[in-house]
């Protein structure tokens, strides 16, 4: 009976053992299945991080890609005024041309104009003189022809 109630004992502190066992695994699992349902969570705020990242990312993409457009549209128009301001800036370089060669052309003609005017002149002023002569030669003419006749007439009177 001794051996059974040591054989019982021991059984009874085996049993006990066991129990404090089994305990410490299910405080184990239970732990263990906390870490997972707190990895769980952690995973699922990650994936919700990453899917909130992923869209911003997605927006910033967009929003580079619009101001690229924007950027390159901006170029273009800066490209178009450079050539307009080329082609007006080139317009009004053949305008001064045409200008500085009409103010030649407007000296030459008055070098011209004043030239033929003096060239007038001394013709004018040669024939004033010829015609002086011719009229100082006809007085002289006439008032020769008027003393022959005028002798003449008083001659036959």
């Amino acid at each position: 009976m001794e051996t059974s109630k040591t054989a019982v004992a021991e059984e009874r502190q085996e049993l006990e053992e066991l129990k404090e066992r089994l305990s410490r695994e299910k405080q184990d699992i239970e732990s263990e299945r906390k870490q997972l349902e707190e990895m769980k969570n952690v995973m699922e705020t990650s994936k919700t991080a990453v899917a909130k990242e992923r869209q911003e990312l997605e927006e910033l993409k967009e929003r580079l890609s619009r101001e690229k457009q924007d950027t390159e549209s901006e170029r273009k128009q800066l490209e178009e005024m450079k050539n307009v301001m080329e082609t007006s800036k080139n317009a009004v370089a053949e305008e001064r041309q045409e200008l500085e060669e009409l103010k030649e052309q407007l000296r030459r003609s008055k070098q011209d104009i004043e030239s033929e005017r003096k060239q007038l002149e001394e013709m004018k002023n040669v024939m004033e003189i010829k015609l002086q002569q011719q009229l100082e030669t006809s007085k002289t003419a006439v008032a020769e022809e008027r003393q022959r006749t005028g002798g003449a007439e008083g001659a036959t009177q």
